[in-house]
């Protein structure tokens, strides 16, 4: 599986496919998307076209349920124009994130508001296609929570882990399934829904929305997630950073000096094998003997003033610290935020990163640094997955083609 599957279906996509009378819809809704301009006279001032024009324009995305009125702007003499604004519940995001203990699903409108999401239990190893299958059934009771129908569903965000993760997956069972690497996730959705699918790295929709949300004026981001696996989103100038290869921000795998355990790569000492999640619940359960532990537990067990538990999280946050004190010599970002289910524990994990970063970071990259928890809780990976669809199908030339086919269809 590729780290990026972007396919766009349904739409032209081009502005030179579309009659003339369609062309640059897509430009008057984003400029109304943007509150740039908002009014058929402020459009035309903008765009430098004919009031007629922008009219037509605007006439077509109110047909289309882009658009709806939003009140007068009062200008003194004369009739009020009308203000227009974006019509968010247009249609419908399905925003997954998968994990490797579980699936977070959610709903969404066109600005990525979660309406609904929960976590569903999803056995990775069973393979990729009875996982998705499971995804797609779980699609219409959200759009039931919601009075809609999957005609009204216009894009599909994934965030699935990073590709060492996803390889070291095995089958269970009687037959042996078809192994991750080899499938084509965006294609499979996109044949089941026939709706545009944005397959990511679960940490750079992570990185997306923390950003989007809350930093959108940093222009060096960074993103750490720490769950039972371990991962890195950066963020460039607005944009996903994800190298030549797909695999920046892969610190899961950086050794980490002084580990001797054995990670499912192959090598030992890794950072994902030393202060993961998964590594930290094995080693309470080789402690305490406890058969049924999970990060969650582990987390919930420092918040209640466990010993072993707060030494165990501060401890994997310094580990995690000190691989993250390289990638500020590096990028040099102005925010470093962390995300997971072990950041439930209070301030022990990024007490850990703080400690580790300012010890083995230049002073000069670190003075300035802002590191703090993740602002959007559970719901942030299925907003990130959400936004990335949006982003794409919301692009001008994309809306010329939403709206040349929704015309044609009723003609």
């Amino acid at each position: 599986m590729g780290q990026v599957s972007l396919q766009v279906s349904g739409f032209t996509g081009a502005a030179g496919n579309v009659p003339v009378r369609v062309a640059r819809a897509g430009e008057v809704l984003r400029l109304i998307r943007s509150g740039k301009a908002t009014t058929t006279t402020q459009l035309a001032e903008v765009m430098s076209l004919a009031r007629s024009t922008v009219s037509e324009r605007i006439d077509l995305l109110v047909r289309n349920g882009l658009l709806v009125p939003d009140g007068e702007v009062t200008l003194g003499r004369g009739r009020p124009p009308v203000r227009y604004a974006f019509n968010a519940q247009a249609g419908y995001v399905l925003a997954v994130q998968l994990g490797m203990s579980g699936a977070r699903i959610a709903l969404t409108d066109l600005t990525a508001r979660v309406l609904t999401s929960r976590t569903v239990d999803v056995d990775l190893s069973l393979g990729p296609q009875r996982v998705f299958d499971t995804v797609i059934e779980e699609l219409d009771d959200d759009l039931r929570a919601v009075g809609s129908t999957r005609e009204q569903l216009r894009g599909v965000g994934l965030g699935v882990p990073g590709r060492t993760e996803l390889s070291s997956i095995r089958s269970r069972g009687e037959h042996q399934v078809r192994p991750w690497s080899d499938f084509d996730v965006a294609g499979h959705i996109k044949s089941a829904l026939h709706v545009p699918v944005y397959v990511d790295q679960d940490v750079n929709l992570l990185a997306l929305s923390e950003h989007r949300s809350s930093w959108p004026s940093t222009q060096v981001f960074v993103c750490v997630k720490v769950g039972t696996t371990i991962g890195c989103g950066i963020v460039l100038n607005d944009e996903v950073f994800r190298g030549g290869a797909g695999l920046s921000g892969e610190i899961a795998h950086t050794p980490v000096q002084g580990s001797t355990h054995q990670c499912d790569c192959g090598n030992i000492g890794c950072l994902n094998a030393t202060a993961s999640g998964a590594a930290l619940v094995a080693q309470l359960r080789g402690q305490d003997g406890s058969s049924s532990l999970s990060t969650r537990d582990v987390a919930q067990r420092a918040a209640a003033g466990d010993v072993a538990a707060i030494h165990a999280i501060r401890q994997a946050g310094r580990h995690v610290g000190e691989v993250l004190a390289g990638v500020v010599n590096l990028l040099n970002p102005e925010v470093l935020a962390v995300w997971g289910y072990l950041d439930d524990a209070g301030e022990y994990l990024l007490t850990g990163v703080r400690e580790a970063i300012y010890s083995g970071a230049l002073p000069a990259a670190s003075e300035s640094l802002v590191i703090t928890r993740a602002t959007l809780g559970n719901d942030a990976g299925v907003q990130g997955a959400a936004t990335a669809v949006i982003e794409q199908i919301m692009k001008p030339a994309a809306i010329d083609g939403w709206i040349h086919q929704a015309e044609t269809l009723t003609q």
